[in-house]
């Protein structure tokens, strides 16, 4: 067996970690990028998106249950040439390096706008590597237990954004369908992004201790994420007029901006201060699923790996500067890398696996 399988993480593990990795920065932006695509009718969107995010996430649960003793590269070596399936390894770890990439400068820039304004990108990113290295070097456990802890400790954010309530109105969701399904269709490639993270389910399958309950756990992570971002996105959509919410970039943190205690004021920068650990557990698996990748690759497993993808990481800041414009433009570009790997791509593996055997001698 291989040695990426030497150790176990519980169904709930993996739930919890797929659904962290699921909510990400896209918590802060995704109400105002669906009204401005879908109107208020954006959180049908969001319902389709989950439909077809979960219906992939079974076709990757499917191929690798049938060969519940191996990673995704050796599968990929079943079916293809070695080569063949060493490439497309290469492109995930491309994938998954520009995925955390992606989220990791959002949420620097997001912390640099809400808390630190005064404070050099450049030291952000330092401090955000010290715990991505930890986990990463802690293994499975340490990060799938980070997970778990991160996920738990954050469910008071949701609650808080309950506050509004009294200031909402339901007459901003009617009437639904207002302007046909038209505009709820082009909103669901706004609504599928959001749910990325469910492709990792490739990297965490194997260590999934009940690996018959893995296609229930992928279902019920799917399923959370969905309850967050309706609530989240309905709340918005209630206390914003429509034309007001697409007018914010960050609607989420702009609903609890008013938000007072006696003993506390700018709550914003609480709340913010704690989305960090969402952001490192969208960050984490991603550059986890890089270091395993290539440590799978090249046979090798060693630190400098992890310290040169660190290294980028921290370098870039001295060459690149990340703006609202650039991070934008950053995430227009990932958008149909991601729509080709994460969801294009396991479907018709599942199709190849279910239809075509094994290479002879393997």
């Amino acid at each position: 067996m291989s040695t990426f399988m030497k150790k176990e993480i519980s169904l709930l593990h993996f739930i919890l970690t797929i659904t962290s990795i699921e909510i990400g920065t896209s918590i802060l932006t995704l109400p105002a990028e669906l009204a401005q695509a879908s109107g208020t009718d954006g959180w049908i969107s969001i319902l389709i998106g989950y439909v077809l995010s979960t219906i992939v996430s079974l076709c990757i649960i499917k191929v690798m249950s049938k060969h519940p003793g191996k990673t995704m590269l050796q599968i990929l070596h079943l079916y293809f040439s070695s080569i063949i399936g060493n490439v497309m390894m290469v492109i995930w770890i491309i994938y998954s390096f520009i995925s955390a990439f992606s989220i990791f400068v959002s949420s620097v820039f997001i912390i640099n706008e809400w808390i630190l304004p005064n404070t050099p990108n450049y030291f952000i990113s330092v401090l955000f590597i010290v715990p991505i290295y930890m986990a990463i070097r802690g293994g499975i456990r340490v990060l799938s237990g980070f997970q778990v802890v991160v996920f738990f400790s954050t469910l008071w954010l949701l609650l808080v954004l309950l506050f509004p309530l009294d200031q909402s109105h339901f007459v901003f969701l009617l009437p639904i369908l207002k302007e046909g399904w038209e505009p709820v269709i082009q909103g669901v490639r706004i609504a599928v992004f959001p749910f990325l993270g469910f492709e990792l389910a490739y990297l965490f399958y194997p260590y999934i201790k009940n690996k018959e309950h893995a296609a229930k756990g992928i279902i019920i992570a799917n399923s959370i994420t969905l309850l967050i971002y309706l609530e989240i996105t309905i709340i918005c959509y209630m206390v914003f007029s429509p034309d007001e919410i697409t007018k914010y970039i960050w609607p989420t943190l702009t609903l609890v901006k008013p938000i007072h205690f006696a003993f506390l004021e700018r709550f914003e920068i609480v709340y913010v201060s704690f989305y960090i650990l969402i952001f490192l557990s969208s960050v984490i698996p991603y550059l986890f699923f890089v270091t395993e990748g290539i440590s799978e690759l090249t046979k090798r497993r060693e630190r400098s790996q992890l310290y040169i993808i660190l290294g980028i990481f921290i370098v870039s800041y001295l060459f690149y500067q990340p703006y609202f414009t650039n991070i934008n433009l950053l995430n227009i570009l990932l958008a149909p890398f991601s729509y080709i790997v994460a969801f294009t791509f396991p479907v018709f593996f599942w199709l190849y696996v279910m239809l075509v055997p094994k290479r002879k001698g393997t």
